[in-house]
């Protein structure tokens, strides 16, 4: 396995020996301009990398996967960058009084987009990423980052000048290479200058970061997408590298721009497979089974021991509603209302776990929460209710059939495994824990409620989490013992 890995590091990483090989070899290292189909080219592969980057990132809004969606801005930004910088090729679409502007914008558009791709692949890996995912929602992100391009695109095609306003004075030192395009920046030559050094080195180090935590992920799972992205990363790096030091129009410096096309079509292609491996799988499995899953760690069918809070949710009045329904009518009612249901077990992290006819079962703090799941559970009920009572007023006011639901929630140590045969199973929480919430679903009709909870939930809410009020102490099938009821008002 070793020697397996130490070959694949050393085939991807094969580039930097061609840059080598190119930059100690002038007389293969030829200059060839051709500034036209540099413009057409690079822009038109840019551009398509730019669409498919962006189906990338609503794939992954879709399917509520933030880090997915970083790696898809990361290529976004990228690529719009990118394709400014072969539309700003000098004396194509640029020239004239615009030309030696053009030749600052082309420099510092390639310099940017690798820039920013690392910026946002390195993020992936941190805590950083939990972050943003709390604070900054997707769709405005998306919007943002497209906003961005867009609004870059247009100062460096309409108003080149600015750039030259910007960078002409830091450009021997700063923000592109010295060689860059000629207009009194050396030709061909290279240059290196300090501060382009150190950008340079750190994007490479981000690069590296990325690609390095990357190769945790694809050593753990051996899934051929999590490796595609370890090369692309690998790829950008030595894409930066080449940037740095090749003289434009060169060998080598033709050599970044195709590394960088394999590095996207590598990591968007693994985005594409891992999301559609996602949705196929979440059509069967909890979504964090399903991230086990493709972190390569397999299901297990012994089961693991923890705590956690089980949701159960039944409709009233099923047996009369079906009798003056039929059965598609019914089928209409129970999806409009288990739609309501389901939605806020999903926004309270919980784990849909089965739909038991005309209600759920739902699994709270599976792997992660502090309160056992208590207090998203709850939440996930009240945002129930108050769904239901949404849904029944709009239904009722075009006359259409509606109903009613009772919820039992109950804390306590289960069994989380996956159950039956390779070939086909199920992942679900077993044990006490999980018949008392349903007993407990039960009682909501006994005592006239809509939500009964046990002491075990309350115990574990903080004051003012919840108004709740005691119901008193009921007898539960298949318990001895009386279990101390409550229930939530407002």
């Amino acid at each position: 396995m070793r020697r397996r890995s130490i070959a694949l590091l050393a085939l991807l990483l094969l580039p930097s020996l061609a840059i080598a090989v190119l930059l100690s070899r002038s007389d293969i290292n030829v200059v060839v301009p051709v500034p036209v189909e540099h413009v057409i080219v690079v822009t038109n592969v840019a551009l398509l990398a730019l669409v498919l980057a962006l189906l990338v990132a609503r794939a992954a809004l879709e399917l509520d996967q933030y880090r997915i969606l970083l790696g898809a801005l990361g290529f976004m930004a990228m690529s719009g960058l990118f394709a400014v910088h072969g539309l700003s090729t000098p004396g194509v679409l640029l020239k004239g009084d615009k030309e030696s502007d053009a030749a600052i914008v082309i420099g510092v558009s390639a310099a940017f987009s690798l820039y920013a791709a690392a910026a946002f692949f390195a993020v992936r890996y941190t805590p950083l990423a939990e972050t943003l995912s709390r604070w900054v929602r997707p769709l405005p992100f998306i919007f943002g980052v497209v906003a961005a391009l867009v609004a870059y695109a247009v100062v460096a095609l309409w108003w080149p000048q600015i750039f030259t306003a910007l960078f002409s004075a830091i450009a021997r030192y700063g923000v592109t290479s010295g060689g860059v395009y000629g207009s009194g920046f050396g030709g061909s030559e290279t240059r290196v200058d300090p501060l382009p050094a150190l950008l340079g080195a750190v994007t490479v180090l981000l690069f590296g970061f990325a690609a390095w935590r990357q190769w945790r992920e694809y050593e753990r799972s051996r899934l051929p997408t999590h490796g595609a992205l370890v090369g692309s990363y690998l790829f950008l790096a030595q894409a930066q590298v080449s940037m740095l030091l090749s003289p434009p129009w060169s060998g080598s410096w033709w050599e970044y721009h195709g590394l960088m096309l394999v590095a996207v079509v590598l990591a968007l292609g693994a985005f594409f497979l891992e999301l559609d491996r996602r949705r196929g799988l979440e059509r069967f499995l909890p979504s964090l089974v399903v991230d086990r899953v493709l972190h390569g760690e397999p299901l297990q069918f012994t089961g693991e021991r923890q705590p956690a809070t089980i949701l159960f949710t039944d409709m009233r009045g099923s047996t009369a509603l079906a009798e003056g329904l039929t059965p598609e009518e019914v089928v209409a009612v129970v999806n409009a209302y288990l739609g309501v249901l389901a939605r806020a077990v999903f926004r309270e992290g919980g784990v849909l776990d089965k739909f038991t006819g005309d209600g759920l079962m739902s699994i709270f703090g599976v792997f992660q929460d502090g309160t056992d799941g208590a207090l998203p559970a709850l939440r996930a009920a009240l945002a129930m209710r108050r769904g239901v009572e949404q849904l029944t007023s709009e239904r009722r006011a075009r006359g259409e059939p509606t109903a009613r639901f009772g919820i039992g929630i109950h804390t306590g140590e289960v069994v989380l495994g996956t159950i039956g045969i390779p070939e086909r199973s199920d992942f679900t929480a077993l044990g006490d824990t999980v018949n008392t919430a349903s007993r407990l679903e039960s009682l909501t009709k006994e005592y006239g409620v809509d939500l009964v909870i046990s002491e075990a939930v309350v115990s574990r809410l903080r004051d003012g989490d919840a108004k709740v009020r005691r119901l008193g102490d009921a007898h539960v099938r298949g318990k001895a013992a009386t279990v101390s009821i409550y229930t939530v008002e407002g």
